[in-house]
């Protein structure tokens, strides 16, 4: 998952099984987002739960076997 800076633009990726376990983490802990820092400035994104649930339905689809009929 690609997130941009929102301050310098700066590209930061996010790893699946970093969106897993946040997601978790999230879902227990009743948070509606996810901290990101930016590697260039150091800026805060914030990455909204909606956000990563998509992510992860995405993955999910990519991973399932595809059925021939």
């Amino acid at each position: 998952m690609q997130v941009r800076c929102y301050r310098c633009g700066a590209t930061m990726s996010i790893k699946q099984d970093e969106i897993a376990f946040v997601l978790q983490a999230l879902e227990e802990e009743g948070g509606k987002h996810y901290d990101v820092r930016c590697n260039r400035c150091r800026h805060t994104n914030r990455v909204s739960l909606e956000r990563l649930r998509q992510e992860a339905s995405r993955i999910r689809k990519k991973e399932e076997p595809k059925t021939e009929e």
